[in-house]
């Protein structure tokens, strides 16, 4: 479920505005899905239901061969009417169904049975009666009930002028309803003294219930939504992304200028925070690098004063021990001076090609004379500090080739980052003592010999490098012998 939840804010407010509208189209749906229910309102406040009610009493009343043109005069666009021999065929008839069946039957207490009522559908009004008129007939042609039962005087007609859409013009809801076409027919089957029926059809204008509208102002608004909560998030979050973007880079080592306090005031707040912060590391760390350098600066003249009051000790076996010991001391003073600087050193980064970058540095090595070469990669465009990064792995190759006799450079791209392994056929390192290997001035090396190993600087200078760059350096001895040191360089996306 986790991996269907966008990461994005924009993306976030969208999914849960759309799922909110969704939800309230929903519910509209179901508060207007009976549309039978605006069906019984149309009728009822219209002159239909009366209507029929009339007829049915006018038909009741009238000798048999008078009904068939008493139903013929009720004919218009959007009424009909026939006497059948039949019953209509059974069926349940729905709830708005029955409340008009009711109606009809509290009118019509004298019918000769309960009247039947069925409310369907209506795509096109104007054949809404085709099935009553027999095959090559012409349609009847109303008079109007009110001249009938008038005598022909001059009463309300009952075709299209005196009857609107079925649901007549007497005001309220039929007035305006008169103004959209049919798109309902109530079927009304009442059964006659005599045994046989009057069915009396009603086109009915009904107002659209939304249904047919849902999915088109649902989409609409969705767009019109997300379209605004996109550009608005994007504008509001710009700063957020400015802030994650400086703390990344931060993360790297590199230099960061403090960030406009812009954006909203929860932004505004982190800003001037992480502003602080940047302050305060950096003087902490110059502060740091300062100390230590000047520590280092300051014990060159003290150890340069002991070199030489020990060229005067005449026991030549003491003084090689003290001039020795005192070099070391110089060795390890220049090599924390030169480690200073190069923490110290600001360098912008640039993209390089990886691929071609490690081909370089084996180059390099293999002009000196060792035995180092670079494995076939495919280019790696990669944003990264060149020098830096030339330094760690320089490092990496340089222990290779002293303590393995040469070393192989691999180059993969894989998804989560680049990757670069530099491995040797040396004897490897004790588990227990792998991660010892990173400390500064940790020598594996037993011999504590210049000659034979440095000062225990060279992987934590690499270390510190490629965290600087947000990856990570770990050793393995490996099965088939020797040492793999696998830098793991972050995605393009995460610097």
């Amino acid at each position: 479920m986790s991996r269907l939840w966008p990461r994005g804010l924009a993306a976030r407010l969208v999914l849960l505005i759309v799922a909110t509208l969704a939800l309230a189209q929903g519910a509209l749906v179901l508060v207007l899905r009976d549309e039978q229910d605006a069906v019984v309102e149309a009728m009822l406040h219209g002159q239909a239901v009366a209507q029929a009610v009339t007829l049915v009493r006018l038909v009741a009343s009238s000798p048999p061969e008078e009904r068939g043109r008493l139903a013929d005069a009720f004919w218009s666009m959007h009424s009909c009417a026939r006497v059948a021999d039949q019953a209509p065929e059974p069926r349940a008839m729905t709830d708005a169904e029955k409340q008009i069946a009711e109606v009809l039957r509290t009118q019509l207490a004298d019918a000769g049975g309960a009247p039947t009522v069925a409310i369907e559908p209506l795509a096109d009004h104007r054949d809404f009666c085709a099935d009553l008129v027999p095959e090559g007939m012409p349609a009847p042609r109303g008079q109007g009930l009110g001249r009938l039962r008038r005598g022909g005087g001059g009463g309300a007609g009952m075709g299209m002028a005196g009857r609107g859409m079925g649901s007549g013009m007497m005001g309220g809801p039929g007035a305006w309803l008169a103004r959209q076409p049919p798109n309902a027919a109530v079927r009304m089957t009442v059964p006659l003294a005599d045994g046989h029926w009057l069915e009396v059809r009603d086109a009915v204008a009904v107002p659209d219930a939304g249904g047919r509208l849902v999915l088109p102002s649902f989409l609409i608004s969705s767009l019109a939504v997300a379209l605004v909560v996109v550009f608005a998030v994007r504008a509001q979050t710009r700063s957020l992304r400015r802030l994650a973007d400086a703390a990344e880079r931060l993360g790297r080592g590199e230099s960061v200028e403090p960030l406009p306090l812009t954006g909203p005031a929860e932004v505004v707040v982190a800003t001037r925070a992480f502003n602080t912060m940047q302050d305060r590391l950096g003087r902490f760390v110059k502060d740091r690098l300062r100390l230590l350098a000047a520590v280092s600066h300051d014990l060159r003249t003290p150890l340069t004063t002991l070199r030489l009051k020990a060229e005067f000790i005449d026991d030549e076996e003491a003084r090689a021990g003290i001039v020795a010991t005192i070099d070391e001391l110089a060795a390890i003073t220049e090599a924390t001076l030169n480690f200073t600087r190069a923490e110290a050193r600001e360098e912008e980064t640039r993209e390089i090609d990886l691929a071609a970058f490690v081909k370089a540095v084996a180059e390099e090595f293999a002009l000196a004379g060792s035995k180092v070469v670079a494995a076939p990669a495919e280019p790696t465009p990669y944003p990264c500090r060149p020098i830096a990064l030339k330094r760690a792995l320089s490092n990496l190759v340089d222990n290779a080739v002293q303590y393995g006799g040469g070393a192989v450079i691999k180059l993969t791209a894989e998804a989560d980052g680049p990757v670069i392994v530099v491995e040797d056929d040396g004897p490897g390192l004790p588990e227990e003592r792998i991660e010892e290997a990173f400390q500064p001035f940790v020598r594996l090396e037993t011999s504590r010999s210049r000659d034979t190993g440095g000062l225990g600087l060279g992987l934590a200078t690499a270390l510190g490098i490629v965290q600087a760059h947000g990856g990570s350096l770990t050793l393995s001895n490996r099965a088939e012998g020797g040492l793999a040191a696998t830098i793991r360089l972050p995605p393009r996306g995460g610097h």
